[in-house]
């Protein structure tokens, strides 16, 4: 039965696996492998203190088990739990010092005086183990950061091999996202078809959700902890990725063979998808923040007809480079400038599209304009999404329910900083003449 929930989350049968796991725990509540994997489930449902409740339990029975400490600790950092999650990262450490992932999540968390404590124990790392290509990624994008501010040059370099170990560690994997998020969505953005196996007539779900679309790295984590101070009225998904997911899965076989695939995708089997994660929200409105749903616009309209999508955007030339200067494991075309920018020209093309398309269901909200206009540009937004307005939501800053599982999680509990024009201009040289 283990094994069966485990696939079901695989196939991204949320609450399938959910229910599973639910029972298999009423029938042995101490079992630290069912709790484990209950905390994972909620965390992928962005359910994060319900994930911190089986996580903490799990870690209870197996307070050695590096996966479990590692999970918890992730968890502690996304509800902004900031020096919990550091001391187990300590801890993952101390029991096992070539753990570099643990090292990579407390630099990623700014801690003080890092250089000092552990470059030099990386660099042993590197020189004396056989490491995969993801952990020589990781350190050589904390070489990277280490020389921002000190040697442009050393920092492009290291930072160009981080983002080559990290594609490669994937390769066949990486390289058919890219075509797909760089090809074949583009000759398909318009044409997605729903097919519907059975006679009947097209399923539209009644909810009124919110679409948070764009490029990372352009406020869209911040726009989503505002809109989620009001927590009785909606429930956020964070990046689910659903609609890419189901799409690529039933595609990707194809990417090898064929340039020219065409998507054409079961209806029953996407409804019953997006049920299988988005009624966990049950009479909620909800958000959700996968970026890459400007790729689907329409295909979300098809089944949900009151969806309205808030595009966040910045500048583009600081977008490719804000991109390329994070380590976005899970994005294969943000490991590649040259992906990226072709990534950015077709992204520019469908927003337009859609822009001219749905101009009642497209908010345009520009990070620049946002930081320097916060009340303002906020009260545009829950106007467009017909949220009462309260003039105290930009003092949420002031307590601890925010919460991100993206590399946002520092920045958003700090206050609205104004929009930095001059943060990338020495690295332009990088993409001049590319746009």
């Amino acid at each position: 039965m283990i094994e069966e929930g485990l696939n079901k989350l695989k196939n991204r049968e949320v609450l399938t696996a959910l229910n599973i796991f639910k029972k298999l725990h009423k029938l042995n509540p101490n079992d630290g492998d069912i709790l484990f994997f209950l905390g994972n489930i909620y965390y992928e449902l962005n359910d994060l203190k319900k994930s911190l409740f089986y996580l903490e339990r799990s870690l209870e029975k197996y307070p050695n088990s590096e996966a479990i400490v590692n999970n918890y600790a992730i968890t502690l950092q996304s509800l902004g739990k900031i020096d919990k999650a550091k001391k187990l990262f300590l801890k993952l450490i101390q029991s096992n010092p070539n753990n570099v992932k643990a090292y990579y999540r407390l630099f990623r968390m700014n801690m003080k005086n890092f250089e000092e404590k552990y470059l030099d124990k990386i660099k042993l790392i590197e020189k004396e183990q056989n490491l995969t290509l993801g952990d020589k990624s990781l350190i050589n994008f904390i070489y990277s950061k280490c020389e921002k501010k000190k040697n442009i040059s050393n920092e492009i370099k290291f930072l160009n091999l981080a983002h080559k170990y990290q594609f490669n560690s994937r390769l066949k994997y990486n390289s058919r996202s890219v075509e797909y998020h760089t090809n074949i969505l583009m000759n398909n953005f318009n044409n997605i078809n729903l097919i519907d196996k059975k006679e009947k007539s097209p399923t539209k779900f009644k909810k009124k959700p919110i679409f948070i679309i764009g490029l990372p790295r352009s406020g869209s984590t911040l726009i989503e902890s505002l809109i989620m101070q009001k927590k009785n009225e909606f429930y956020s998904y964070g990046e689910s990725s659903i609609f890419d997911t189901i799409i690529f899965n039933q595609i990707k076989k194809n990417l090898d063979k064929n340039n020219n695939i065409k998507i054409s995708i079961n209806r029953e089997i996407l409804v019953n998808s997006l049920e299988n994660i988005y009624s966990y929200s049950k009479n909620k409105n909800f958000i959700d923040k996968s970026l890459e749903n400007f790729f689907y616009i329409e295909l979300i309209l098809q089944v949900y007809p009151e969806a309205k999508f808030i595009h966040t955007f910045r500048n583009k030339f600081d977008a490719t480079l804000a991109i390329y200067h994070s380590m976005l494991i899970y994005l294969p075309w943000a490991h590649s400038i040259d992906h990226i920018i072709k990534y950015i020209l077709n992204y520019e093309k469908i927003i337009s599209y859609f822009k001219n398309k749905y101009p009642e269901k497209i908010l345009d909200v520009s990070l620049e304009k946002f930081t320097t206009q916060p009340n303002e540009q906020l009260k545009k937004i829950f106007d467009f999404c017909n949220i009462d307005w309260d003039e105290d939501i930009l003092k949420s800053y002031d307590n601890n329910n925010l919460s991100s599982k993206t590399s946002s999680f520092l920045q958003i509990r700090d206050k609205i900083k104004k929009y930095e024009s001059d943060k990338y201009k020495p690295y332009y040289y990088l993409i001049e003449n590319k746009f």
